[in-house]
């Protein structure tokens, strides 16, 4: 048997690169394969087109000119994953926002719960103060109270003779 057998080799017709392969398989068999390889098509932009600006104006160009958009979408799916894309930025920063909100009243809190220690601490501090003034006053009127005794004790003999 013959390697065509009357069918035709698989292959890009026509390519720029062509050749001939010998496929060796396990058992000793060889096979000629015709081998084609395709040169990557390289876009050269026209002078008058824009180029790809960021944000909405390019999505924008993508959704109207079908050559700058991904293989296979049309009209209707580019309008989707636009407003889907708009939907997920829009609430991106919605959260972001609720985050700073809450972080504000945490706070908010944390300085709320700090001046209340502080007051708290502040008022036991005049408290002691004012016991400790006390007991002094409580101290010092009984030492006048002894000496004024202690006095009139020492008074008291010497004018009974």
């Amino acid at each position: 048997m013959s390697d065509s057998d009357g069918k035709k080799t698989l292959g890009l017709r026509g390519g720029p690169r062509s050749g001939q392969v010998k496929q060796s398989f396990s058992h000793g068999r060889t096979k000629n394969v015709v081998v084609e390889t395709k040169r990557k098509r390289v876009v050269v932009p026209k002078p008058g087109a824009p180029t790809a600006g960021a944000g909405a104006a390019a999505a924008a160009g993508a959704a109207s000119d079908p050559s700058k958009r991904p293989a296979g979408i049309s009209d209707a799916e580019m309008e989707r994953r636009l407003k889907a894309l708009a939907a997920a930025k829009a609430t991106e920063a919605e959260e972001a926002k609720r985050r700073e909100a809450e972080e504000k009243e945490r706070e908010a809190e944390r300085q709320r719960r700090r001046e209340e220690a502080e007051a708290k601490e502040r008022e036991e501090r005049e408290r002691q103060e004012a016991l400790k003034a006390k007991e002094e006053e409580d101290a010092r009127k009984k030492r006048e109270a002894e000496e004024a005794k202690a006095r009139e004790k020492a008074a008291a003999p010497a004018s009974s003779p």
